[in-house]
């Protein structure tokens, strides 16, 4: 005997396509800041112009830790806007991150941190 005809199991409707989330846009550090150590709080804004980091007076972010040298190290955007961190022949060094010692231009990003004496300093937004 011929089997009964069974109804088709009925489909599941196909899921709604769903958009790609928009590609999140670099975020750009906006500042430089003193987040631990002497001087915590300080801050200067970052522009184009390279920023100088030590004790000395010429420094745009002036440091007040006796294990920082004169002039310690540069943070600058290289020709790509990327900003890096070179440390400028300093008796201590300076270390990026968990303590990374810096011994060329190392790039920073928002977030990074940088360890000069007893300072840590932080880019912001």
């Amino acid at each position: 005997a011929p089997e009964p005809a069974r109804a088709a199991a009925p489909r599941a409707p196909a899921p709604a396509p769903v958009a790609a989330p928009a590609p999140l846009e670099p975020q750009e550090p906006r500042r430089l800041v003193v987040a631990d150590g002497p001087g915590k709080g300080r801050a200067v804004d970052l522009g184009d112009a390279p920023v100088l980091i030590g004790r000395g007076a010429e420094c745009t972010l002036v440091l007040t830790d006796d294990y920082a040298s004169s002039r310690h190290a540069r943070l600058f955007r290289d020709e790509r806007g990327r900003w890096n961190v070179e440390d400028l022949g300093s008796t201590n060094g300076t270390a990026v991150g968990a303590g990374t010692k810096v011994t060329s231009a190392v790039p920073v990003e928002l977030g990074s941190r940088l360890r000069i004496g007893r300072t840590v300093l932080e880019l912001r937004r």
